[in-house]
């Protein structure tokens, strides 16, 4: 009954983080995922995600399931810690749910959460890896070498745990042929995905390159923050620290790839990747987790005031706002927008959305002028006030 109870607490909790980040507008990059766009990441858990795009609040569900994957891993983590003292075990555990990116990046449908997740189920396997010797190398590896194949399909950020993966092997003394196939065939699969869709390479090449021109200085402070961001300090500190003392290098490794990463393709919602290493980084080492409480007591006290200096978003955005009076149009046709527009308007649309020209103004019931398309009104088209952007509405 008293783990039905944390259970129950738990996924509250998640439920009222997926709720607020629920208040804000739909992230272009969301938007990609629940409409499967075929970019940047390959189609596994895009495509799943896709299947539920038929339900009705489809957005909320998959916000309620992110967070709920991402809160509920401490139970992951409580059984890592299980060979710690019990203060310790609690004390880790607290300092997984009152992180910054589990704060505020669980309910957002980004396959960085699912990448981190994934990242400590590796984790998880290497610092458990007598388990895997006593039930037999053949069978669980062979799961192993699945799962890497799943979270590189997942998303092609996986490959910063290559680290783990290798060290994995190594340890449960896999004959280094088998290894190479086990690691290297999925590795292989991914590249030709990639080699075979134009526009994921071409994300591909430009998420790599986006960085160019920016002093070092400025990256690197950028990496930083994403770090301390990542564990709200407590944790971010304790696990590299821990790292270093447990002389754990595979995880150092994967820490290394993260940063290099953060330094060439820097995003808002990347030091959730950080997350799986520190917490494999204070088991490694649980001397860190001296005078727990205190620690703990910190980690909630630096959690509050990030969340009380954090603005709320409160807001629709506009891609919302205008789409919710086109959609009420009864008209067939297309929606027509003038300009740079994300998928968020694709997503928030129930008519498909080209971009403007002249020559299709015969085929569409509105028109979204986030640039000048001057000559609508002469097409049959009126404006519709009041609404924050340039929107024409054809007579009929």
């Amino acid at each position: 009954m008293r783990r039905l109870l944390i259970l129950i607490g738990i996924e509250g909790y998640a439920v009222l983080l997926a709720l607020y980040r629920g208040l804000g507008a739909v992230h272009t990059d969301e938007a990609k995922y629940l409409l499967n766009i075929p970019y940047p990441h390959p189609p596994l858990a895009r495509g799943i995600i896709n299947l539920t795009e038929a339900l009705p609040y489809q957005e909320m569900l998959m916000r309620v399931v992110f967070a709920t994957l991402l809160v509920q891993a401490v139970w992951l983590i409580a059984r890592m810690a299980k060979g710690m003292s019990p203060e310790n075990r609690l004390t880790l555990c607290g300092l997984w749910i009152f992180c910054a990116s589990v704060l505020f990046q669980s309910g957002t449908v980004m396959m960085a959460v699912l990448t981190a997740l994934q990242g400590l189920v590796l984790v998880w396997l290497l610092l458990r890896n007598w388990e895997i010797g006593k039930l037999g190398n053949q069978y669980i590896l062979g799961w192993v070498a699945l799962f890497w194949l799943v979270s590189l399909f997942t998303a092609y950020q996986a490959v910063l745990y290559l680290p783990i993966v290798i060290a994995i092997f190594w340890k449960a003394k896999v004959h280094p042929i088998r290894s190479a196939l086990a690691i290297g065939i999925p590795l292989l699969l991914v590249t030709l995905y990639i080699a075979s869709n134009p526009l994921a390479a071409a994300s591909f090449m430009n998420a790599g390159g986006q960085n160019v021109g920016q002093p070092l200085i400025d990256l690197v402070q950028l990496t930083a923050t994403s770090w301390l961001w990542a564990g709200s300090g407590v944790l971010s500190v304790l696990g590299l620290l821990g790292i270093i003392r447990a002389k754990h290098w595979p995880l150092l490794l994967s820490f290394v790839l993260v940063c290099a990463f953060h330094v060439t393709s820097y995003r808002v919602y990347y030091p959730v990747l950080f997350l799986p290493l520190l917490i494999g980084g204070v088991i490694a080492s649980p001397g860190v987790l001296k005078k727990s409480a205190t620690l703990l007591a910190m980690q909630i006290v630096t959690a509050v005031f990030i969340f009380a200096h954090t603005q709320l978003e409160f807001y629709n955005s506009s891609a919302r706002i205008v789409m919710h009076q086109v959609n009420q149009l009864s008209s067939e046709g297309v929606v027509l927008i003038s300009g740079n527009f994300s998928h968020s308007w694709q997503y928030e649309s129930t008519s498909p959305i080209l971009r403007y020209r002249p020559s299709l103004l015969s085929k569409a019931k509105a028109v979204v002028c986030l640039d000048a398309c001057p000559g609508v009104s002469g097409y049959g088209f009126y404006q519709i006030e009041n609404i924050g952007q340039e929107v024409w509405i054809r007579k009929f």
